[in-house]
């Protein structure tokens, strides 16, 4: 039986010369033999990516993203982001993929990407909540709106069966992902690495190419609507920040109890690094309510806290603003290297493979834990909280503060003088 063209596609692919021939980056991961490259008369009209709604993912897929858009210059790109937790969100909990409006743009990622021509939503807790019959529904819905935008190509960004489903039911001639993973056969260009192995950043771009995208820079984006900017800049005069100030943004929060430092020590950082002269700002959203009161309780008011609510667009231009962000391994860490502010972050022990993804200089740096942990294997992290403890694994909390405060202050003291900001102007957002 021939699977949604796949027999006729196989007398029309085969492989291209290797990227770093053609120019580019040259890739990271190991392509399959089977269609490893398309064509050079290969000219996808219609592509649609499947992703996950995690901030850093997204981020880290806007290279590859532009890449497509670069090499397929006519084509139309759309992507649906099955999006994991919804922070305020502006609809009620629906299985049904949604066009996302303004409000909800400014709440994704890549709701101001240039390259995305179209951005679609799923909620996948509203999605998981339905079973049996309903659930198959729901499917079934997703599918049927996905068939009917006629795409011929889908890029499925994480290896799960329901995303290798969906490309196969809709009918896309081309199905891109990874190799290692069950329903594998139902792809027509499969990558042989993973996220794991080479990191999430190169595992993206290296998608891409096996549909001959040349990526030519891995560097990410996000585009600050003027509305943000404003937003940002009436806060911080809200605030008494001096335009001139100097800003240090520590956004503690992160996605597991697990990957964030412990509340009392981002205190006392936040104090060391007022008595230096830096404005403070701390920084989340509802997610991080426990973890911003655990703080603020013991700051002794030395920190101003600024609450961003459920937009990206408004976390991305306060960051912008900022002469230095400190987080721990989480989104809001490559919002800041996106938007150009330099970032230190704080990671466990054994996670830098799949996220430690960027060149380290004066503007981009992590700490991580390196003794022998007492509750973890060698060589892995179980991500394990000590008892009695409420934040912080074992490993992250072997970052001293002093060991931060120094390297902050070297960071500051490298970064040139900050000016107030014109906005970035986007298509996508006004």
């Amino acid at each position: 039986m021939d699977y949604g063209g796949v027999g006729a596609l196989r007398g029309t692919l085969r492989s291209r010369a290797a990227p770093e021939q053609r120019g580019g980056t040259k890739p990271f991961g190991r392509l399959t033999q089977q269609h490893n490259m398309a064509t050079p008369h290969y000219n996808p009209q219609r592509i649609l990516f499947l992703a996950e709604g995690q901030l850093g993912d997204l981020l880290l897929l806007t290279p590859a993203l532009r890449a497509v858009k670069e090499s397929f210059p006519t084509s139309f790109l759309a992507v649906l982001v099955v999006e994991r937790r919804l922070a305020e969100p502006t609809h009620a909990p629906s299985p049904e993929v949604l066009v996302a409006s303004h409000a909800e743009r400014e709440r994704i990622a890549l709701g101001t990407n240039p390259n995305v021509d179209e951005l679609y939503l799923l909620d996948r807790q509203a999605l998981r909540a339905r079973h049996g019959i309903a659930r198959l529904k729901a499917e079934r819905a997703v599918i049927k709106c996905i068939r009917e935008k006629k795409f011929d190509t889908v890029i499925c960004t994480f290896p799960e069966d329901r995303f290798v489903q969906w490309a196969f039911a809709a009918g896309a001639n081309v199905r891109v992902g990874q190799k290692h993973q069950a329903l594998r056969w139902l792809l027509t260009h499969k990558l042989d690495s993973d996220k794991s192995t080479q990191g999430v950043l190169a595992y993206y771009c290296d998608l891409v190419r096996l549909i001959g995208a040349n990526v030519q820079s891995t560097r990410t984006e996000y585009p600050i609507p003027p509305s943000a900017t404003q937003w940002a800049e009436t806060t911080l005069n809200t605030l008494g920040v001096h335009p001139d100030s100097r800003i240090v943004a520590i956004h503690p929060g992160a996605s597991g109890d697990y990957k964030m430092w412990p509340p009392e020590r981002f205190a006392l950082l936040a104090q060391e690094l007022s008595s230096l002269g830096n404005v403070v700002l701390l920084v989340g959203s509802s997610f991080d309510r426990a973890i911003l009161e655990a703080i603020t309780s013991t700051s002794r008011g030395t920190v101003r806290e600024v609450h961003t609510g459920a937009s990206v667009a408004n976390l991305a231009a306060l960051l912008h603003r900022a002469h230095l962000c400190i987080s721990n391994d989480s989104g809001p860490r490559h919002l800041a290297v996106a938007v150009g502010t330099p970032s230190l972050a704080l990671f466990r022990h054994h996670h830098d493979k799949e996220w430690d993804v960027y060149p380290h200089s004066s503007r981009i740096a992590i700490i991580k834990g390196t003794e022998a942990c007492p509750a973890c294997p060698a060589g892995v992290c179980r991500d394990r909280i000590a008892p009695g403890e409420h934040f912080g694994a074992y490993c992250l909390r072997q970052i001293r503060v002093d060991t931060v405060l120094h390297r902050a202050a070297e960071m500051l003291r490298e970064q040139p003088k900050k000016s107030t900001p014109t906005p970035q102007h986007s298509s996508r957002i006004r």
